[in-house]
């Protein structure tokens, strides 16, 4: 099966102006979005000894919980919208709606009021963000998605880094406090949303995809599906696809969430413990945006499929994580190699979509997650709680595996080829 490569070298470049620009914005949103979400294990630590210290810990987990069911449910919806729409008026209400979620944070004592402004109004203007950007830059960039998709999702990892940083040292300073340390953090998204909502624009024309079965084949059979086809809902490596994703983040973000209270519930030192996040999240800026540039060389189901099975195999090695190195060498391995199934899970849907259904194919696939990464955060919690952590370690590592296996076949599907790129 042809690579890339084999286009013709007169193609000119995908990266015009605009296309960069748009690269830009979306990382600065990502950096906004799913980077802050990924700062959640913060919050989490800090509101069991402070606002909600009454309840338990996996009733906390509710709050990540249904960020994360938003982020990725409402896809569904705001991928068509994009497509139908165009993006200005989903990033403008994203941008505002992410801003107004943060500063009401900033008031909430009760945790109902914690569930309505950090959970679901945050959540759903996260989506009306995270789903559109990711599709307007597969409008642009076609050949080389894997890496564009990597720097872009590359935005969110490097938000992984920085926000539990900010966040851990303001809640820190007496002087400051929690409101305050919301409410700042909602002024430095400001400027950067602004940046989104400005250099995120469609292409000026969609043209009919270059690639076609018989000149690339490394693009799927399904998008033979043409641009006048309203839905792709009934390619079989779309519904497996969506399958694997499913299964996959039932477990994945667990050790996003919990490597924190886990480091301190095995002595380690409370600034350890809270860097934990951030080493994880920059092991996965160099996972997303190093293993999208090869998967554009060997394939992007391939690579995907790969690092899936590894995140498996090392989130089940996670309680031999007993000493300081081990910790680091967990949080910097299983960063990377998740990484990477959170930049090409947004490039395989890409590659299964026709030009005029980018949005469509993302949000599908995003919102098939959205259920089981919502169930998956209070499971995890309620697993720690009556089983310990080699519970949460089994259960993480299993369902990365299984999913990389339906996966897998969901590669088999395009291509049953050992050495094909997929």
């Amino acid at each position: 099966m042809g690579t890339h490569k084999d286009a013709p070298s007169s193609t000119p470049s995908e990266y015009t102006p605009r296309a960069c620009l748009t690269l830009l914005g979306a990382f600065c949103g990502m950096f906004c979005t799913v980077g802050f979400m990924n700062s959640f294990g913060v919050f989490l630590e800090y509101y069991k000894t402070a606002q909600l210290s009454n309840e338990s810990e996996s009733t906390i987990a509710w709050l990540a919980a249904l960020v994360i069911f938003f982020i990725f449910g409402v896809s569904v919806i705001s991928g068509p919208l994009l497509d139908t729409f165009g993006p200005r008026l989903l990033l403008c209400t994203g941008s505002i709606g992410t801003v107004f979620a943060i500063m009401m944070t900033s008031l909430c004592k009760q945790f109902y009021q914690f569930i309505l402004a950090q959970g679901i109004l945050l959540g759903i203007s996260l989506s009306l963000l995270t789903c559109p950007m990711i599709a307007l830059v597969g409008q642009h960039i076609k050949i080389k998605r894997g890496a564009a998709i990597g720097i872009v999702i590359a935005g969110s990892s490097l938000g992984g880094v920085v926000w539990p940083i900010v966040v851990h040292e303001l809640l820190q300073k007496p002087n400051i406090g929690f409101g305050w340390t919301m409410r700042t953090v909602g002024f430095i998204m400001l400027p950067l949303l602004v940046i989104t909502c400005v250099c995120c624009q469609p292409p000026q024309t969609i043209p009919p995809s270059p690639e076609t079965p018989s000149s690339t084949p490394n693009q799927p059979t399904a998008t033979t599906t043409t641009a006048k086809d309203p839905s792709i809902l009934h390619s079989k490596p779309l519904q497996l696809t969506c399958l694997a994703f499913f299964l996959i983040y039932f477990g994945m973000f667990s050790p996003f969430f919990y490597t924190t209270s886990y480091a301190i519930a095995h002595g380690f030192s409370s600034n350890l413990s809270f860097y934990t996040i951030s080493i994880i999240n920059g092991a996965s800026l160099f996972g997303r945006i190093f293993v999208g540039i090869i998967a554009d060389k060997y394939g992007r189901f391939n690579c995907c499929v790969i690092f899936t099975l590894l995140s498996g195999i090392i989130a089940l090695c996670w309680t031999k994580a007993t000493d300081v190195a081990g910790l680091v060498v967990f949080a910097a391995a299983y960063g990377f190699t998740s990484g990477a199934i959170l930049s090409l899970q947004q490039a395989c849907a890409l590659q299964l979509a026709t030009p005029r259904t980018v949005g469509l194919a993302v949000g599908v696939v995003m919102a098939s997650t959205a259920l089981s990464a919502m169930a998956g955060i209070p499971i995890s919690g309620e697993l720690i709680q009556k089983y310990g952590y080699l519970a949460l370690s089994i259960y993480s590592g299993v369902s990365l595996l299984v999913g990389g296996v339906v996966l897998g076949v969901a590669r088999g599907m395009q291509n049953w080829g050992v050495g094909v790129v997929v």
